[in-house]
């Protein structure tokens, strides 16, 4: 993604170790200088005894480890009580004078790194969609770090395998997630074997051990087969077996909803522009959390009125309808804001919304329209599928409209919509 305010450009730099920590692929992201840093003059109100006051406040994507580890190489420090980052400015120098130096340092040190290598094509050439926070890499957990410490070496070499073939075969990160931490702990019960050494029976002995011990759910017990699987087909090129290990069904509730009255509530009682943006298009477009947080200006067609969702669940495009009334508001909202890169994003420039925030404002908005019971923003998604049915819309265009693959996953909102329900034999007796 280019723009016209430079023309040098941050890489997500990661070395491939051992037991990769992030993508497994060194993957370079290119982004304007202009969006990763922003530099503040400050005074510091809360300085310890002897600590001078001026200071130069820094902004930037924490997530970003390349950019962070190279400004606290400069001298960036942080303040832990107030959580925020800054350089200290020594008495009588000018402020202006040490921001455009260490501006000019960090552009140096990077556009090094921004060079395309031989036999690539110019990256910056190549139209590229922003990744949103999270997606870029995978951070281990504090469990999947200690069992990352525990590995042998060949252990960490075919982790790291691994990890490379789920990135080659172009797998979700949530599957990169979930695969490897389940594999990490079947590779920390082998112990010194390796993995090929295993009979089935082995195996099947370690999926009752995590039943029994473990207490793992229907879903994670399905999740581990997979991962294992996928390391002796995919990684190892084994021929597909089939393990003795019966498939437990998975328990499927039916959706949880709102009122059209509830709904309204929730919208009327949130004043904020940018809360109320993102409410609408849950109800309004019934879309997915991630959905929302990936949108960027560019998606919205006001001249077709739709709106475009890329690469979503399952790595499908597709087009939803854009309500007149959503379109004014997301117009009033850009005027204001004037989001640089995300259609929204938090309080650093260029990184987007949180999940953990629009959830919050999905419950803050609840708790505003008296509503007692817990609510989520998923529940927006299936309020929207429900009350088209109700309203006696197609099965097959709510369907493409919500982005299923398959209709008996649209067909569970039958249950829950009343636009056929059947009058009781009892309100006739």
């Amino acid at each position: 993604m280019q723009s016209g305010r430079g023309n040098i450009f941050f890489p997500h730099v990661h070395t491939l170790n051992a037991l990769p920590r992030y993508n497994g692929l060194g993957s370079a992201l290119f982004w304007p200088v202009e969006f990763f840093i922003s530099l503040k003059p400050f005074e510091r109100s809360k300085a310890a005894f002897g600590a001078p006051d001026r200071v130069l406040k820094v902004f930037f994507p924490y997530k970003h480890t390349a950019l962070a580890d190279y400004l606290y190489r400069l001298g960036m420090q942080r303040d832990k009580e107030e959580k925020y980052c800054y350089f200290t400015i020594e008495p009588g120098a000018d402020i202006e004078q040490f921001r455009q130096a260490l501006m000019t340092k960090v552009k140096e040190r990077f556009k090094e790194l921004n060079k395309p290598k031989e036999g690539l094509p110019d990256r910056k050439q190549i139209e590229m969609r922003p990744v949103l926070k999270g997606e870029q890499y995978w951070k281990p957990d504090r469990q999947a770090r200690a069992y990352m410490d525990r590995l042998s070496p060949e252990h960490s070499e075919l982790m790291t395998r691994y990890v490379q073939m789920i990135n080659i075969k172009r797998y979700s990160f949530s599957t990169l997630k979930a695969y490897s931490g389940a594999f990490l702990a079947f590779l920390d019960w082998c112990g010194p074997r390796m993995p090929l050494d295993l009979t089935v029976q082995d195996i099947v002995d370690y999926m009752c051990i995590c039943i029994a011990r473990a207490n793992i759910s229907e879903t994670m017990q399905n999740q581990i087969i997979n991962s294992i699987k996928f390391y002796y087909e995919k990684v190892e090129g084994k021929p597909r077996t089939l393990y003795p290990i019966p498939r437990p069904k998975r328990y499927v509730p039916l959706p949880k909803l709102l009122d059209k009255m509830e709904v309204r509530d929730m919208l009327y009682s949130t004043k904020h522009p940018k809360h109320r943006c993102m409410l609408m298009l849950l109800y309004g477009c019934g879309l997915r959390l991630s959905e929302v947080l990936a949108l960027i200006p560019t998606d919205i067609d006001s001249k077709r009125m739709v709106l475009h969702i890329r690469h979503s669940k399952g790595k499908k495009d597709r087009e939803v309808p854009l309500p007149a009334q959503l379109l004014d508001a997301l117009r009033d909202y850009y005027r204001q804001f004037k989001p640089m890169t995300w259609l929204f994003e938090g309080n650093t420039p260029g990184e987007p919304y949180s999940a953990r925030s629009l959830q919050s404002v999905v419950k803050q908005a609840a708790v505003r329209a008296k509503i007692e019971r817990p609510v989520t923003a998923h529940m927006l998604r299936h309020s929207y599928a429900t009350h088209l049915m109700e309203s006696g819309i197609d099965l097959r265009y709510i369907q493409s409209t919500l982005g299923h693959s398959s209709i008996k996953t649209t067909e569970i909102y039958t249950h829950v919509s009343k636009y056929k329900e059947p009058r009781s034999p009892l309100d006739d007796l």
